[in-house]
C-alpha cells in the first residue's frame, strides 16, 4: 500500500491537540521553528528571555529522545538533530533551563525528514478490519485543510482513545530513596505515560481537601514506563505525604495511594578546629558546625598510656568550646572531634595531636564593664558592679583611685582579691562619691602563675538628684541673698 503523508499544518495541530499546551515555567519560551529539514537531520531555532542552555527532546512518538547545548549562556538558541531517518515524522519539544534550575518546555512539534516514504505504521495494526479502518481514515485526513476540523477530529480522537484505554498501571508501590537533602521516587507503569510526584508537608496536608498536595515536581511532558523524579527543596527531619501520577498522551491519568516518608536532618559539620591554653594538665577544644544544632564530643587518647577518654558538652549548639582536664604533664594526646546532630548523625574530625606543655601565658582579661546606682535617701549611697572575663580559670583584683591621675600604683585601693579561680568575675564597689570620676584595673593570675594587668579604664558615678526643696531655694537664693543663709 503507498504511504500518505499528512500535511505539516495537519501533523502540528495534532500534535498539539494530544501533547497539550506548554507548561508555564520562569522561563519563556518563543519563536520556535524549524529552519532546515534534510533526509538525516533538522535544525530547530528558539529564543528564551534569559540566559538559558538548550534541549530539545524528540523521537518518532512522544517518548522523545534529548540533543543538547549544556550552557547557560544565550538567549537565541539553535541545535540541529542528527542520525535522523529519512522520510520519517517525527515529534519534538524544546526545553530551555536557566542557571537557577528554572524549566521550560514548549508542547510538540512535528516535522518529516526528506526521502523515500518509510514503512507504512498501520502495518503494524495486526486486525486485517482495524487496518482497514485505519488506512481509509488516514487517507481521508489528507484531504482535511481547515484547522478547526483538524481540532475537532483530534478531539474525538481523543473521546474515543479515553473510551477505549484504561488509565496507565502503576506497578507496585513507588520506591523512595533519600540520599542527603534529597529524595528520589521511582516508579514504573504498564505503557508511556508522563512523570510527576505531588507532596505536602504533614502539617499542611488536608485529607478532606479537593487537592491535599501543595508541592508538585516531575516532567508533564515527558512519556516513559519507566518513571524517576528527584525532589529537591524540602526541609530537613520533615515527614511528607505523597503520590505520584502518570497522564498517557490521550489524558489518562493513573494514581498512586497516599503514603508518607521522612526526610533526614542535616548533617552537621566539624570545622574551624582549634586548641586553645594548652597548659600542663588541660587544654580546650573549640569548633562549629556550619550552622547544624549538633552536640560536641571530644575523644582524646593519651599516647603513653593507650588511655582512651572522652568528654563533651550535651547541648545542641553550632558552637562548641569542650575543656579537657585531667590531662598528664608533658605527654603527647590525639584527639577526635565530634559533631551529633537531634537525629544521631555524626560528622567526626580526623585525629588531632597535641602535647601538654609549662603554662607560660598569662591569661586574657576582656569584655570590662561597670554599672552604678544611685540610692537617694537622707545619705546617699552608690553601688558600682565591675565585670569582666578571663580566658582561663584565674584569681583577680580590683584596684581603683579617685580622679584621672596616680603617681605610684601602690597608692591605689583595692578590693580583696577572689578565692575562686573563674573565667567570668564580678565584684561591688560601694562608698564611691556621686558624681566623681574614678580610674580603675584589674591584676589576674593563673594557676600556673602568670600574672596580667587590665588596662585602666574610666567611669563616673551618677550625679545625685535634687529635692524640690533644693530646686526653690537655689531660686530664692538668685533673687534674694539672704536666703543662703537659712
Amino acid at each position: 500500500m503507498k504511504h500518505v503523508r499528512l500535511p505539516a499544518f495537519v501533523l502540528a495541530f495534532v500534535a498539539l491537540a494530544l501533547f497539550g499546551f506548554a507548561q508555564v515555567y520562569a522561563t519563556e519560551i518563543s519563536n520556535v521553528r524549524i529552519v532546515e529539514v534534510t533526509e538525516d537531520s533538522a535544525t530547530v531555532k528558539w529564543s528564551t528571555d534569559v540566559n538559558t542552555d538548550a534541549t530539545i527532546n524528540y523521537g518518532l512518538n512522544p517518548d522523545v529522545g534529548v540533543v543538547r547545548y549544556p550552557l547557560f549562556d544565550k538567549k537565541e538558541h539553535t541545535l540541529t538533530i542528527d542520525d535522523l531517518d529519512p522520510s520519517t515524522t517525527y515529534y519534538f519539544r524544546v526545553v530551555s533551563t536557566d542557571e537557577k534550575g528554572n524549566k521550560s518546555a514548549t508542547a510538540g512539534f512535528v516535522f518529516s525528514t526528506e526521502g523515500d516514504d518509510p514503512t507504512d505504521a498501520t502495518e503494524r495494526i495486526q486486525d486485517p478490519e482495524q487496518q482497514a479502518v485505519a488506512e481509509r481514515i488516514i487517507d481521508d485526513l489528507d484531504k482535511v485543510t481547515d484547522p478547526q476540523a483538524i481540532v475537532a477530529i483530534a478531539d474525538k480522537v481523543k473521546q474515543v482513545a479515553q473510551d477505549i484505554l484504561k488509565p496507565p498501571a502503576i506497578i507496585g508501590k513507588p520506591r523512595v530513596t533519600i540520599t542527603g537533602d534529597e529524595v528520589d521516587i521511582t516508579w514504573t507503569t504498564d505503557r508511556e505515560s508522563n512523570t510527576v510526584v505531588h507532596l505536602a508537608p504533614e502539617g499542611e496536608y488536608d485529607p478532606n481537601a479537593a487537592d491535599p498536595y501543595t508541592i508538585t515536581q516531575g516532567d508533564p511532558e515527558e512519556r516513559t514506563k519507566t518513571h524517576r523524579v528527584t525532589v529537591i527543596g524540602l526541609e530537613p527531619s520533615t515527614v511528607y505525604h505523597f503520590k505520584v501520577s502518570s497522564t498517557d498522551s490521550v489524558g489518562l491519568k493513573g494514581e498512586s495511594e497516599d503514603d508518607t516518608f521522612r526526610t533526614k536532618s542535616k548533617v552537621p559539620l566539624v570545622e574551624n578546629v582549634s586548641i586553645t591554653r594548652i597548659q600542663e594538665t588541660s587544654a580546650t577544644f573549640n569548633w562549629t558546625t556550619g550552622g547544624v544544632l549538633a552536640k560536641g564530643l571530644v575523644e582524646y587518647r593519651n599516647l603513653r598510656t593507650n588511655v582512651v577518654k572522652s568528654a563533651g558538652i550535651p547541648i545542641f549548639a553550632t558552637r562548641h568550646s569542650v575543656p579537657l582536664t585531667g590531662l598528664e604533664f608533658g605527654t603527647r594526646y590525639t584527639a577526635v572531634v565530634s559533631s551529633i546532630n537531634e537525629a544521631g548523625d555524626i560528622t567526626s574530625s580526623k585525629p588531632i595531636s597535641f602535647a601538654t606543655v609549662r603554662d607560660l601565658v598569662a591569661p586574657e582579661i576582656s569584655k570590662v564593664s561597670n554599672e552604678s546606682t544611685l540610692f537617694p535617701g537622707e545619705e546617699v549611697k552608690i553601688q558600682t558592679i565591675l565585670s569582666w572575663e578571663t580566658d582561663e580559670p584565674s584569681l583577680c583584683q580590683v584596684f581603683y583611685v579617685q580622679g584621672l591621675v596616680i603617681a605610684d600604683e601602690a597608692d591605689a585601693d583595692s578590693l580583696l582579691p577572689e578565692t575562686n579561680p573563674l573565667t567570668s568575675h564580678t565584684q561591688v564597689i560601694v562608698g564611691f562619691a556621686p558624681a566623681t570620676v574614678y580610674k580603675f584595673w584589674t591584676r589576674c593570675k593563673d594557676e600556673a602563675g602568670n600574672e596580667s594587668r587590665s588596662e585602666d579604664f574610666v567611669l563616673i558615678t551618677p550625679i545625685k538628684e535634687k529635692s524640690i526643696v533644693d530646686v526653690i531655694l537655689e531660686n530664692f537664693e538668685g533673687t534674694f541673698g539672704w536666703v543662703k543663709n537659712i
